[in-house]
């Protein structure tokens, strides 16, 4: 659970909750490998976001594996404040992270930051690491463009 954010052309950045409802919330966490219900986060549940805000009219009909699969406003044009931007509640209930289409769950780990470190992937209800034999920057940039 937390504010949403989207990583785009090299920036993080807040979506506006113009438009919003557990259907959006959903895809959310669809997107983070959670399944089950979900819920839009009440205004000011969390800290308001800095910088940018990156998407506004955000439209899912809560099938998309992905935010981007819904419509929205062009990226960086909105009409909000970061009084606006939206949270989600993914249910802890009765979420279990699944092995979707867009592949399992990826994390770097014993980096010196969140962008760096070992490769690991959540499959059959645990975190393992991805031996390097073969590996390639091209592996590398597939791991960062998932993230």
């Amino acid at each position: 659970e937390g504010r949403v954010e989207v990583y785009h052309d090299g920036k993080w950045g807040t979506i506006c909750d113009d438009q919003w409802d557990d259907r959006d919330a959903e895809v959310v966490c669809r997107q983070l490998g959670l399944s089950g219900p979900a819920a839009l986060a009440s205004e000011g549940d969390y800290a308001a976001g800095q910088g940018f805000i990156l998407l506004d009219d955000v439209a899912c009909v809560g099938t998309e594996l992905s935010l981007l699969d819904c419509p929205h406003s062009n990226w960086g044009q909105h009409d909000c404040s970061h009084a606006e931007d939206v949270g989600v509640h993914c249910s802890p209930e009765s979420n279990t992270v699944t092995d979707g289409s867009l592949g399992p769950p990826v994390r770097l780990v014993d980096g010196e930051s969140t962008k760096e470190g070992r490769v690991e992937v959540f499959v059959n209800g645990q975190w393992g690491s991805v031996c390097d034999d073969g590996w390639t920057d091209r592996d590398a940039a597939v791991v960062c463009r998932q993230l």
